[in-house]
């Protein structure tokens, strides 16, 4: 068991963006999950909009832990063996979960163990000005990926990533798959709240924003999927610094009719 602490962040030059005083260290010991809880005000989301009913599976990081059965905390080689993945990068506060990473490239990332080869996947993200060279990413890996972990089958979905952009107003979508890579781009402001899905069905890959789609592949993955939380590092690519990812929840949606998996 990994006892909890309290971590103490008026120091770090986020905080006064973040207006958070005190955050808890976000791996430990198994608690039960949350339901998942109503829409905030304003929020608009890809079930909503979409009609997927209710979730398989929902994070709503209320808890004062992370559920270890949930859960697979990196700890490890950053991205290409850049900097260090650690479970210290990890905080929960004011019902959300927050990735920080270092200016030395010590950062985060986490893979929920719950995976599904067809389905939906959905969560509300807020990112914080910050280091170009940090990537936030939402993201599926094929079964026990993510981490240093690659992709056995070739197959990835970024259904949110973020490339040399201090400002966070450009998010990126990238679908890998034997066939190739696809993308896709859009213009927000993800320093305010929005939510970030991706549906995969035997013959489509769609990407979501805010429940309007942003983009549809007729390629789909083929493999049983687990999503990711990633505050990735990138040396020399982009603007040097901290970066925070904040995350409000993460659900799965069971397919649609017709669709197995």
């Amino acid at each position: 068991m990994i006892t909890r602490s309290h971590v103490r962040v008026a120091v770090l030059s986020m905080v006064a963006a973040l207006a958070v005083s005190t955050l808890s260290a976000a791996q430990g010991e198994v608690v039960s999950g949350a339901p998942c809880a109503a829409a905030a005000a304003g929020e608009v989301s890809a079930a909503q909009t979409h009609n997927w009913g209710a979730p398989t599976w929902c994070a709503e990081f209320d808890d004062q832990y992370l559920d270890q059965a949930d859960w697979v905390f990196y700890d490890s080689p950053g991205h290409a063996g850049n900097g260090r993945r650690s479970p210290q990068q990890l905080y929960l506060g004011d019902g959300a979960l927050y990735l920080y990473g270092r200016a030395d490239g010590t950062t985060a990332g986490l893979a929920a163990r719950h995976d599904q080869t067809y389905g939906r996947w959905e969560t509300r993200i807020r990112l914080y000005p910050g280091a170009g060279s940090y990537h936030p990413v939402a993201l599926l890996w094929p079964k026990d990926g993510g981490g240093n972990v690659r992709s056995s089958t070739g197959e990835e979905v970024d259904f949110l990533e973020v490339i040399d952009d201090p400002e966070r107003q450009r998010p990126n979508f990238f679908l890998h798959t034997p066939q190739g890579q696809e993308q896709a781009h859009a213009n927000i402001d993800m320093t305010t709240w929005h939510t970030y899905a991706v549906e995969i069905s035997p013959g489509s890959v769609v990407g979501y924003i805010d429940g309007q789609e942003w983009f549809r592949s007729a390629n789909s993955t083929q493999s049983p999927m687990s999503v990711c939380l990633q505050l990735d590092w990138f040396p020399g690519q982009g603007s040097g610094g901290e970066a925070w990812m904040e995350v409000d929840w993460l659900r799965i949606y069971p397919p649609s009719a017709g669709a197995t998996g």
